[in-house]
């Protein structure tokens, strides 16, 4: 009871009750006033806890005034004072809500029993209350939280009928509106201690409808993985212009970048006839267009309207950029890597922009076949663990250009490996080259095929052979099937024909003429002097 005034026309009674309640409650401020009409003045000004008000005052009496101050104060406690003739006057006030009474002449123990029994009901009162307010705040925010978890699964993966009915219902679906999507562009902001990640999503989420609120009323509310930011805007007529709309998610946006440091990217969906029929169309083109800062990297801010026409689907084969890039790694022209780069990007985004992840699986698919070349040079562990580096090193990127710096940056990595090993590789490579032809010497072999094998292009491994064992890769292959070919007619009987054949030989006449070269014989000349004479030419 912070606030006391007594109201009584005789001045002496005023002041001596006045004065007994000052005693009581010290802490307390004391009013007074001489009539109703005072007294409301007073409390328009200064509003009191509890009134001590006479029954028979000059210009407005007790019951006008009680009846007046409960109109506009309702919570405030009325105390009657009354003498014994005007009880039935006591009676009636008691009926329009005054706490108590008190028969004059007053007595001090009476106002100090009565106060404290006043006290005590102010007291339960504000108890009350606080818990009401607290129930009330808790009950508002579990159901804020129930509907914003609904309006989240049904714009995002859709809701059943009857929990769709209801949702329409609480945030007036029916109306105009459109979707915004405001994507960050470091989600570890909010992936980090829970306090920061809870003090970042409840600022974004007040500037934006702070932002808004002059065009519409907004809910904003984040993705489950916090990936981004939604805000369903709905609004009377037919809406603000897309250009105004788009100035305030720029304000917005910068806003979080010069209050917080955080970066963002706003896609804006396409108007809504009605939010319950097109709303999850427009969220989806939100976050089709905010996808799309990936292209358009001085954009921060995209409504679906401004790339809807520029999307395609990517089909694009890679394979010859591929062999082209495997190639300039084998060569190590890092300029050649770079142009090849400069080239297939120009290509891939001339005349639009292709989904952003299926723009990854490609380029994904195209580095994994890149990679082959040094697989040979790596542990298994190691090359799965650089392949598994890469993806995520290229998925985390913000932006094409980032993309193309970082991609360049691999494959030059790739081409240092390969250059580190590139010694060993030589010994390792002919190694397995030449123990492939020894055991399938008898198949229809060609440089291309071997090279194909290897991960190599034909003309370095043509110049492999010729570097390091002196030959051409066919006359090391011919100079194989003859030696093979002599093994047979020195330990069986079979047709010549037959021995080309098992060899690799598809035309015993070419098998004649290369056999005639190499030894200065024919086959059969060469079985009969080995029985007469014993004796091989090598």
């Amino acid at each position: 009871m912070n606030n006391i005034l007594v109201v009584d026309d005789e001045a002496i009674q005023r002041r001596v009750l006045a004065s007994i309640i000052r005693r009581a409650l010290p802490a307390s401020q004391v009013w007074e006033a001489n009539n109703g009409k005072a007294a409301l003045e007073l409390m328009h000004s200064q509003p009191m806890d509890v009134v001590f008000t006479d029954i028979r005052m000059p210009i407005m009496d007790g019951l006008d005034f009680i009846e007046k101050l409960k109109q506009s104060f309702t919570g405030v406690k009325i105390i009657i004072l009354s003498g014994f003739r005007y009880f039935e006057y006591a009676q009636r006030a008691i009926q329009l809500g005054a706490y108590d009474y008190l028969l004059k002449p007053i007595k001090e123990e009476s106002i100090t029993e009565i106060l404290a029994r006043v006290r005590e009901s102010i007291d339960r009162e504000r108890a009350r209350q606080l818990e009401n307010e607290r129930i009330k705040r808790q009950l508002t925010s579990t159901m804020s939280v129930y509907y914003d978890q609904l309006l989240r699964d049904w714009i995002t993966h859709g809701i059943g009928e009857a929990k769709f009915q209801e949702m329409k219902e609480h945030f007036s679906l029916r109306a105009r509106g459109t979707v915004l999507v405001s994507r960050l562009i470091r989600e570890e902001l909010l992936i980090g201690q829970e306090d920061s990640a809870s003090r970042v999503t409840s600022m974004m989420i007040s500037r934006m409808e702070s932002c808004l609120q002059q065009v519409g009323l907004s809910v904003s509310f984040f993705k489950e993985d916090k990936s981004h930011m939604i805000t369903v805007l709905t609004y009377d007529g037919p809406g603000p212009a897309l250009e105004s709309l788009t100035e305030l998610a720029h304000r917005f946006r910068e806003q979080m970048l010069a209050q917080q440091g955080i970066v963002l990217t706003i896609g804006i969906g396409g108007p809504c006839g009605e939010l319950s029929g097109r709303g999850r169309d427009s969220y989806r083109e939100a976050v089709e267009a905010a996808s799309f800062r990936y292209f358009l990297t001085a954009d921060s801010v995209i409504p679906y309207a401004a790339v809807a026409g520029r999307i395609r689907s990517m089909h694009y084969d890679l394979l010859k950029e591929e062999e082209a890039l495997k190639e300039a790694i084998r060569m190590m022209k890092s300029d050649l890597i770079t142009a090849t780069l400069d080239k297939l990007f120009s290509r891939l985004l001339e005349g639009g922009f292709p989904y952003p992840d299926q723009w990854l699986k490609s380029f994904l698919r195209m580095v994994y076949g890149i990679a082959t070349v040094i697989k040979d040079l790596m542990e298994e562990r190691k090359y799965k663990q650089l392949l598994s580096e890469t993806e995520s090193s290229l998925s985390r990127c913000a932006d094409v250009l980032e993309f193309k710096d970082r991609l360049t940056a691999i494959l030059l990595e790739f081409m240092n490996i390969l250059r580190s090993n590139r010694s060993n590789l030589h010994e390792s490579m002919i190694e397995k080259c030449i123990a492939y032809i020894d055991s399938h010497y008898m198949e229809d072999l060609s440089l291309e095929l071997v090279a194909g094998r290897f991960f190599f292009s034909p003309n370095y491994l043509s110049s492999f052979f010729k570097n390091h064992l002196g030959m051409t890769f066919s006359k090391y292959l011919s100079h194989i099937r003859l030696k093979k070919a002599v093994e047979f007619l020195k330990s069986t009987d079979m047709k010549v024909y037959e021995i080309a054949s098992r060899v690799g030989f598809k035309d015993d006449k070419y098998f004649y003429r290369v056999f005639r070269g190499r030894f200065g014989l024919t086959p059969d000349e060469y079985r009969r002097n080995l029985l007469v004479e014993g004796k091989a030419w090598e």
